[in-house]
């Protein structure tokens, strides 16, 4: 029998590998279908926000283009020092834009706001100094000097490779002379009486120009109160240590008269405990007006009108620090420059005013520094910062006080005093040469004496310290039937810190009415002359002392005091205040008989600044460069002539006078704002919070100066979209 044959499967068949296809098939079409209905939301998700995102941007750039119409076209004052700055949108500083931006469908409209504020940095917002044309010198160098036989411009470049360089016009009512190197200039350069030696400016120099006008600026005591009142008298400090602690000798703002007390405290001697301090010179107005020379005054040491600092630091007005920060003082050594603060920089800068009359001069030598920071002046004051001033105009007169009396009159004596006239005072009796006598009648041989104490002899108006005293008289009208032992005045001025002064009175018997003049006016420390000169005069107490032996009678009929003087005055640098004044000499640098106002020694080492104005329209400038860092006149010069010289030591190639560029968005009426832009979307306004979506910085002019729209100009001068 046969069985059955039963059937094997093969092992080779694909059924299940077909089944894997499939299952992988479909969970690619699934995974690439997921991820493209993922990317397909993910880009609608997008567009959804670039679209809200564009919509902000587009709503803020047209926030900030409404902002500026507001801007060009409101009657908005920007003037920083106006009531209503910075009040940009008339009653505030915010412009507030409500459902500013469309919204979508079934969406509500974005609100903007719109904030103005001034640029911390262009000047309005108290930052950066404005400068304009109103309050800044027209030419970086001006001399007015006409004089055919004088340089107007004498310049000693070092090279060609380091010029001398001026950053700003140059004008000469002369000639220009270029000894050495080259004058460069970064704008014109005008010369009436030509031109000589390498010049190079754009355009051109050209040198057959017409003559220039003196600007006329006025000095800082003109704005005082009194106007044009000589400031208060100072005496040079004594050269002692205590005058010099930690090395730092301090000025106060007055008149100044003794230059040879100024060379000798400032010298190298190494007798003096204060050489080579810092000369610190506190802010305010100087007026240097010396009297040493041609017997000006007999009380000053004679010798001629230069101050020289020949040692230490020399710094006017207020001191800072590293950073800029103002200091109550000094401290040595200080940095020059850098040493003051700078009206260039500041609008609150402090500084001194060095005022220069007569023949009077300043230099500075050896290896000293100097550096002289001017005030701040805002462009409403219309006139430049000035740190150097030279008088052209002004003389001194002589004043009389004649006949000056007594108002008090008492007597003291051991034995029967003074009595008055019959029905009269004693002050009657001498107040006046009228034949009323004050009379002693001494009686018996013993020697005795009386005194009238008579005050105040008061002129009008007081005598002012700085006064140089021509005549000082007393005048003593009397008989005496006896020869005296001994007669004598004593005055004592009642100025705190005068000193008593003895004077012998004749001894002769007088008829009656006799006139003895009494000379007070001698120079020692102790006369009436010097006491005058330091102190002023305000009146005196005199003592009047009579001593006799044998009896008689003594009348007094009068004591006057009569005194001629010269109170301090703003003299003119000019002849007609100094006879033969070496200032107005024709200047051809330096010989005998000529001399500059300001100058630097030949073989200065030192650094010298002068941080403001330097204006000496009828005095000569001087300097010889060779140690700065930047530029030695800040704010230009103008002055009859100007000599400067570099040296070989220089290696500065920066401008070496300068005057600034206007301060960006500054002219009259002009100022720089930023506009920031705040974007609230869906919401019916936008009062507070939101995002900021852009920021502008815009320049707003007025040419007129005040506001003029549709005349006012605006300049977008950067625009910032905020993400």
């Amino acid at each position: 029998m046969t069985g059955a044959v039963r059937r094997r499967d093969d092992a080779s068949t694909d059924e299940g590998a077909t089944l894997i296809l499939a299952l992988i098939v479909i969970t690619v079409i699934a995974l690439v279908v997921g991820a493209m209905l993922a990317f397909a939301d993910t880009s609608v998700r997008t567009t959804v926000a670039v679209r809200a995102q564009a919509g902000n941007a587009y709503g803020a750039d047209g926030a900030a283009d409404a902002a500026i119409n507001a801007l060009r076209t409101n009657g908005y004052n920007n003037d920083s020092s106006s009531t209503t700055y910075p009040k940009c949108f008339g009653a505030t500083n915010t412009l507030k834009l409500d459902n500013f931006y469309p919204g979508t469908t079934g969406e509500v409209p974005a609100s903007a706001r719109v904030v103005c504020s001034p640029d911390p940095i262009s000047g309005a917002g108290g930052g950066l100094v404005p400068i304009t044309n109103a309050n800044k010198p027209g030419n970086a160098i001006l001399t007015l000097g006409a004089n055919p036989g004088e340089d107007g411009l004498h310049i000693k470049g070092l090279s060609s490779t380091i010029p001398f360089t001026v950053h700003g016009s140059v004008v000469s009512n002369s000639n220009i002379k270029v000894t050495n190197g080259s004058l460069v200039s970064n704008t014109a350069v005008f010369a009436h009486s030509g031109c000589s030696g390498t010049i190079v400016s754009a355009p051109a120099a050209a040198c057959t120009s017409p003559a220039a006008a003196d600007p006329n600026y006025q000095f800082d005591p003109a704005y005082g109160s009194p106007a044009n009142a000589v400031p208060t008298y100072r005496s040079v400090p004594a050269a002692i240590a205590a005058n010099c602690p930690a090395g730092v000798m301090t000025f106060l703002p007055g008149y100044y008269d003794d230059a040879s007390a100024l060379s000798a405290l400032m010298s190298g001697s190494g007798s003096n405990p204060c050489s080579g301090s810092v000369w610190w010179f506190k802010p305010g107005a100087y007026y240097f007006d010396f009297h040493n020379s041609n017997s000006q005054n007999a009380v000053l040491p004679s010798d001629n009108d230069l101050w020289t600092v020949g040692s230490g630091q020399l710094l006017g007005g207020t001191p800072i620090n590293a950073a800029g920060a103002p200091l109550s003082q000094p401290s040595k050594p200080v940095s020059v420059p850098g040493g003051c603060q700078n009206p260039i920089k500041s609008t609150t800068a402090s500084g001194v005013q060095f005022i220069f009359g007569g023949d009077s001069q300043f230099q500075v030598s050896g290896t000293a520094d100097a550096e002289i920071c001017g005030t701040s002046r805002s462009p409403a004051d219309a006139r430049p910062t000035i740190a150097v001033y030279g008088l052209k105009s002004g003389t001194a007169t002589t004043t009389s006080a004649v006949g000056l009396q007594a108002t008090t009159v008492t007597s003291t004596g051991t034995g029967t005093p003074f009595i008055a006239p019959a029905g009269g005072t004693l002050t009657t009796g001498v107040a006046a040469a009228d034949s009323k006598f004050d009379t002693w009648t001494k009686t018996g041989t013993t020697s005795r004496s009386a005194t009238l104490a008579l005050s105040t002899f008061a002129p009008t108006p007081v005598i002012p310290a700085g006064s140089i005293v021509s005549s000082a008289k007393l005048r003593i009208v009397y008989g005496a039937s006896p020869p005296a032992v001994s007669r004598s005045v004593v005055i004592t001025p009642n100025t705190p810190g005068a000193v008593a002064i003895t004077k012998t009175v004749s001894t002769a018997a007088k008829p009656p009415n006799s006139t003895q003049t009494v000379d007070l006016n001698d120079a020692t420390a102790t006369g009436l002359a010097a006491s005058i000169h330091t102190y002023g005069f305000a009146g005196a107490s005199l003592f009047y002392t009579s001593t006799l032996t044998a009896a008689g009678v003594e009348n007094v009929d009068a004591v006057l005091l009569d005194l001629s003087y010269i109170p301090p005055a703003f003299r003119a640098e000019n002849t007609t205040s100094v006879a033969g004044n070496c200032l107005a000499s024709t200047y051809t640098g330096g010989s005998a008989g000529q001399c500059a106002v300001v100058s630097t020694s030949s073989s200065y080492k030192g650094s010298f600044y002068i941080q403001a104005l330097a204006y000496t329209p009828v005095a000569v400038i001087d300097l010889t460069l060779s140690n700065i860092t930047q530029q030695a006149l800040r704010f230009g010069v103008v002055s009859r002539a100007l000599w400067a010289k570099e040296t070989g030591a220089i290696n500065y190639t920066g401008p070496v006078i300068e005057v600034p560029d206007n301060s960006p968005g500054y002219g009259p009426g002009g100022t720089i704002v930023y506009l920031t832009v705040y974007m609230c979307p869906a919401a019916s306004s936008c009062d507070t919070g939101g995002k900021v979506g852009l920021k502008a910085r815009v320049l707003i002019f007025d040419p007129s100066g005040t506001p003029s729209p549709p005349a006012r100009r605006i300049t977008i001068q950067s625009w910032s979209m905020q993400r």
